[in-house]
């Protein structure tokens, strides 16, 4: 078995402003300055720029580093020579050594040690275009960190994490002001591959990669390159190569020599530096609290979840703006809701940051305190958050103007519904004969007797308050526990006139409190179900929730596909304050009384609940989430890893769904077209999986052994080739496991494998519930990326 090596070393440009060593700064022409000392001519002491010192301290401490006492000036003889113009000393100062930074990678978390972090002079960088490759001077000379990690990356993938972890440390410390962090980061990556558990004899340097993706994509592909190779029996040799972006490929750029000779020599006659007072002060009252530790306590002080607090805390800026929006009275959750969706899609639209857009705190603040108030609704709401971006007025200001303020007062709303409904008694009529339907109607009277300023969801409550109604809506999608027995003995698809009656038979009472409005939207068995299918039951149950007019809703459907359509519904709706109760029979009415029984049972939690998705089914209330099908019989479904039935929590949408049935069928059918699910057997060939990538899926779904293993010798039944096929198509492999309990990957080698080729392990889950989080997550990401990212951010490791 081959094991991979990798070490990074990064190079953070200080923009000072003046050289590293001594004093010179900018000219007119737009390049440096030069003096005895950048010239290396020997005649003065060099004098480390304090501003670059304070910075390099700080990111040390930051990085966990020993700081070194009273580190000696050095020559570093591995300086490139530069053109006459551009100056440099070669110094080199080691200001830290032996830190670390632990990273977290598909749920594993790694402790990556720094060997050393040094301050020199920045002496350009390689530029590539089309097939030329230039340097560029334009920064030689200024301050520059060089942070060396040990090779304790194995893919790239990590290296990716780290540098991430590293930009958002850097950002945090508010050491590189006035530019995006990651524009002054550079990096070089040392690649080798050994025999385990021999150690490598040499390593092959990748330079210059100018962004973290490049990063990524060039140790996976110098991997590949020096696997290929050593498979065959040849020999890596020591190089320098360059990543081709066009090509998909690393290019050889020049010949190495493993040689042993001193890199840096100490400078004779020069006293060591010593660190002023202001720099020991300030690294002895070093507080910056930095994002991990941020994100932790964003979650344990105002009740995010953790995908919330990433995303807040991935940028100083962006969590000090949430912050301050919550001192001045906002909720947390609201704040986090609204900055993750519609603000951050308008500060890109606008090209704005939190540090400059003219939605101040303040100002987001007072519209989501008229939001909470109701003075506004949501849709308004965001028509003032666009006004305040372009015309950078006070959004209470926008509101008066426009006359977008709602009517909130319920004395006077109560009044209007008190004359709508003495108005119309033969519609009120039929409300208190358990007709749901004229409620929409007697809804739209009051709306135009306001002008449609009245609060939508005041109007409603008072509505039913004025009717003593509650309103449950049932809705079909089939399955037995609707079906109808044939003439053959056969169970056919759900009949709306079958779920009526049997509404009507176990009312019990609630004729008074409850009125039903029952849908049809879909007369199907369960096994029948395609995205159409259930951008249908999603389009209408946003529709009901929107309305305001549903205090509950019950699904009807089968069992074959309920593990899924349940989890899909909690993903989508698990917390959006109307309670939905799926309920499924292992009989047809006419075969006993579960049908009935279950139907009466989640009718009445969906009258009693507040919110949550619930399933009912044999007489128990079951969890959406990990719902498995074991036997045919009334106790067939138990929930997987699960001790506690989960029914509510937080929904992958922020804020409502806009639902469209086609635009939904659409995302839905391009979904399922482009994934796959795999049962892992003895014998499955990997070029079953790659001939699959060829037709276009790319989002694979594995049932994998144990806590997650799979088999990784050599041949054609190896999943080795199909990771490394699917890495160079970006396709995903998504983890699950065959049997109940945690996929982790840990406690064997093919699961180390695995994790290293790009497997994503999602935990407790069912893959039932796992492909029900991707269908959620395709309907909601706008892009592939926010997808791999919701599906990477699955939730707990434990659901107990």
């Amino acid at each position: 078995m081959l094991k991979s090596y990798i070490a990074l070393e990064v190079r953070i440009l200080l923009l000072t402003g003046v050289k590293t060593f001594c004093n010179c700064t900018y000219l007119d022409n737009g390049m440096l300055g030069s003096c005895p000392i950048c010239r290396g001519e020997g005649t003065l002491p060099p004098q480390l720029n304090q501003i670059a010192a304070r910075k390099a301290y700080t990111i040390a401490k930051a990085l966990n580093c020993n700081l070194v006492k009273n580190p000696r000036y050095e020559k570093n003889l591995s300086t490139p020579d530069l053109p006459p113009e551009y100056a440099l000393s070669r110094l080199s100062l080691q200001l830290g050594t032996d830190g670390f930074m632990d990273i977290t990678f598909h749920r594993r978390k790694k402790h990556i040690r720094i060997a050393e972090l040094r301050i020199e002079e920045d002496a350009g960088r390689l530029t590539h275009s089309g097939k030329e490759t230039r340097m560029d001077y334009s920064t030689a000379g200024m301050p520059s960190l060089r942070l060396r990690t040990e090779a304790d990356f194995e893919i790239g993938e990590e290296a990716e994490v780290f540098l991430s972890d590293l930009r958002r440390r850097l950002q945090y410390l508010e050491v590189i002001p006035g530019v995006p962090v990651e524009s002054v980061i550079r990096c070089n990556a040392h690649v080798a591959l050994a025999p385990y558990p021999e150690d490598p004899e040499g390593f092959v340097k990748l330079r210059n990669l100018n962004s973290f993706n490049f990063v990524r994509k060039a140790i996976n592909t110098e991997l590949n390159r020096q696997e290929e190779i050593l498979e065959h029996g040849g020999t890596v040799l020591p190089e320098s190569r360059i990543w081709n972006e066009t090509k998909n490929i690393t290019e050889s750029f020049q010949k190495r020599k493993l040689e042993n000779r001193p890199k840096f020599v100490p400078l004779q006659g020069v006293q060591p530096f010593i660190p002023g007072p202001d720099i020991l002060e300030a690294l002895e009252s070093f507080t910056v609290e930095l994002p991990e530790p941020r994100r932790n306590r964003v979650m344990a002080q105002y009740g995010l979840t953790l995908p919330q607090a990433e995303f807040i805390c991935d940028e100083k800026s962006r969590a000090d703006y949430f912050e301050k929006t919550i001192e001045l009275g906002a909720s947390p959750k609201e704040t986090a809701q609204w900055m993750s969706s519609y603000i951050i899609k308008e500060f890109k639209r606008l090209q704005l940051t939190p540090l400059n857009a003219p939605l101040t705190p303040h100002r987001f603040a007072s519209i989501l305190k008229m939001l909470t108030e109701r003075r506004i609704h949501t849709g308004i709401a965001k028509q003032t958050i666009s006004a305040v971006l372009e015309e950078n007025k006070e959004p209470e200001l926008i509101v008066k103007e426009r006359g977008w303020e709602q009517l909130t007062d319920e004395k006077v709303i109560s009044d209007i519904v008190k004359r709508i409904i003495e108005e119309n008694p033969l519609e009120v009529k039929r409300v208190r004969e358990s007709d749901a339907r004229p409620i929409r109607f007697l809804t739209g009277r009051i709306m135009r007797e306001t002008g449609g300023l009245a609060e939508p969801n005041i109007v409603k409550a008072i509505l039913r308050e004025q009717l003593s109604v509650s309103l449950v809506y049932v809705l079909s999608m089939g399955g037995a526990i609707s079906g109808r027995i044939a003439e053959d003995g056969m169970v056919e698809s759900g009949d709306e006139r079958v779920l009526k009656e049997l509404i009507h038979q176990r009312m019990n009472g609630l004729e008074s409190k409850i009125r039903f409005e029952s849908i049809q939207v879909g007369r199907i068995l369960s096994e029948e179900i395609i995205p159409s299918d259930w951008a249908a039951l999603i389009t209408t149950i946003t529709e009901r929730i929107n309305s305001g007019t549903a205090n509950g809703i019950v699904v009807t459907h089968g069992t074959d596909t309920l593990p899924y359509t349940a989890p899909l519904l909690y993903w989508l709706f698990a917390d959006a304050g109307v309670p939905i109760v799926l309920a499924a029979s292992s009989t047809a009415p006419g075969m006993s009384n579960e049908a009935a029984e279950t139907m009466e049972k989640a009718i009445n939690l969906a009258a009693e609940e507040k919110t949550g998705v619930y399933v009912v089914y044999g007489g128990r209330v079951l969890s959406p989430l990990n719902l498995k099908f074991e036997r045919i019989g009334s106790d067939g479904f138990r929930n997987w890893n699960m001790q506690k039935p989960i029914h509510f929590g937080s929904s992958l949408l922020n804020g409502m769904l806009e639902a469209d049935q086609y635009v939904l069928t659409q995302l839905l059918e391009e979904a399922a077209n482009s994934m796959c699910v795999i049962r892992i057997y003895p014998g499955l060939r990997s070029d079953y999986l790659t001939a699959l990538m060829d037709q276009g899926v790319r989002y694979f779904f594995l049932e994998l052994y144990d806590t997650g293993t799979a088999g990784f010798r050599e041949g054609p039944y190896s999943l080795k080739r199909a990771f490394s096929i699917g890495r160079r198509k970006q396709a995903r492999f998504y983890c699950t496991s065959q049997q109940e309990g945690l996929v982790d990957f840990s406690g064997y080698s093919t699961s180390k494998e695995l994790w290293k080729e790009g497997a994503v392990p999602m935990g407790v889950y069912t893959t039932e519930t796992v492909v029900a989080r991707f269908l959620a997550a395709s309907i909601i990401a706008d892009s592939e990326q926010e997808r791999d990212e919701l599906m990477e951010r699955a939730g707990p490791e434990s659901l107990q």
